[in-house]
């Protein structure tokens, strides 16, 4: 059952990569975020972020509880949903952190220098002025790491001990890289994680609670900002 989670950041080429890698695994692939749209955080949410204590899952769940998100919750019971289901490849930076702790799911970064991912951004663009590549790529970066600081409490996406292998794709080219997913991914046994939960069913009854209880609290007269503002 492969269940493998990619992220990156604009530029590293991660598209290719998962290509050739769900090509060469025949899975399908899904892009997939859980978050507020475009990373958009709204003023006066709770941070449960800072206050949660346990693993990434728990956290992320609390923070979108806390931003009285239902239909992110929507979104997050679909990912698990997939994940179960097995021979997926998921990218998505969120989505990877939300399945962190589960043995099943192989989990890679997707990395390379600056300035390649600079020049990648400027072909994309048709442009010759690096600082309008700078300036996208900068943007995305600063909206990705606040997502992942409020929702998991990652100071710090680069670190590797926050998955199973970092990949550089200023290194090797796509189809390397995607090898070296495919040897992980057919290894499973080897990757040292441990998971409080031992099935995707007891994450989709925690979902599942989760958005019933914020559902009630709409109906019988609490809030009811979807996004969390108040």
């Amino acid at each position: 059952m492969a269940v493998i989670a990619l992220t990156s950041s604009m530029g590293t080429g991660v598209k290719y990569v998962a290509e050739q890698t769900a090509w060469r695994l025949g899975v399908e692939l899904v892009y997939r975020e859980i978050c507020p749209t475009g990373y958009e955080f709204a003023a006066g949410i709770h941070r449960a972020a800072n206050q949660a204590v346990g693993s990434r899952w728990e956290t992320g769940l609390a923070w979108l509880k806390a931003a009285n998100n239902v239909d992110a919750l929507a979104d997050l019971e679909d990912l698990c949903r997939l994940a179960q289901r097995g021979n997926v490849l998921i990218c998505g930076a969120t989505a990877l952190h939300f399945l962190s702790d589960v043995t099943q799911v192989v989990k890679i970064r997707v990395r390379t220098t600056m300035a390649l991912r600079v020049r990648r951004i400027m072909a994309c663009m048709g442009t010759d002025e690096p600082d309008l590549a700078l300036g996208k790529i900068l943007h995305s970066d600063q909206r990705q790491s606040q997502a992942l600081k409020q929702m998991f409490g990652i100071d710090d996406a680069e670190n590797p001990t926050l998955y199973d292998s970092v990949i550089d794709t200023g290194r090797e080219p796509a189809e390397t890289c995607a090898l070296q997913i495919v040897n992980l991914a057919a290894r499973p046994a080897e990757i040292g994680h441990l998971t409080r939960w031992g099935k995707f069913d007891s994450m989709l009854e925690q979902v599942r609670r989760t958005r019933a209880a914020l559902n009630g609290q709409s109906r019988h007269g609490g809030s009811e900002t979807k996004n969390g503002a108040s």
